[in-house]
């Protein structure tokens, strides 16, 4: 009776550690055929400098297949189109909505969130912005 029972301790502690070896990292190595697709959806944005809280969806650029386009980008109703390099969007210098000017870049944190550091230039006055990107 003794033996069976420490059979079935030892069998549970195999099956636990075996639980444990099977977790899944949010980091996963992104698809070297389609850098973007770590991006691809519908983000909840809590722009820090201004309170302000938006979506952004992100799709890609059926244009260029190494850009996104950033629908609703800081608030703005319009589109920005980011590069894709590795884990990283590069908004550079482009016009958006009512004559704003944006840049800025993009970091791939985890399957769940995107830091980004950007510009804001709305009628001359510059504004620098932080804004986390959650799903």
């Amino acid at each position: 009776m003794k033996r069976k029972k420490y059979f079935v301790v030892i069998l549970l502690v195999i099956i636990s550690l075996s639980f444990n070896s099977c977790a899944l990292d949010d980091d996963i190595i992104p698809d070297e055929n389609d850098p973007s697709a770590i991006f691809l959806g519908t983000w909840s944005v809590s722009d820090n400098e201004t309170k302000l809280n938006y979506e952004v969806v992100i799709q890609r650029n059926p244009s260029n297949s190494t850009e996104v386009l950033l629908k609703n980008f800081a608030g703005s109703g319009s589109s920005a189109t980011a590069l894709v390099v590795g884990k990283t969007l590069n908004v550079t210098s482009q016009i958006i909505g009512s004559n704003w000017t944006v840049s800025g870049t993009g970091i791939y944190k985890n399957s769940s969130r995107i830091d980004f550091d950007y510009s804001l230039i709305v009628g001359g006055s510059t504004e620098k912005r932080f804004a986390i990107y959650t799903r």
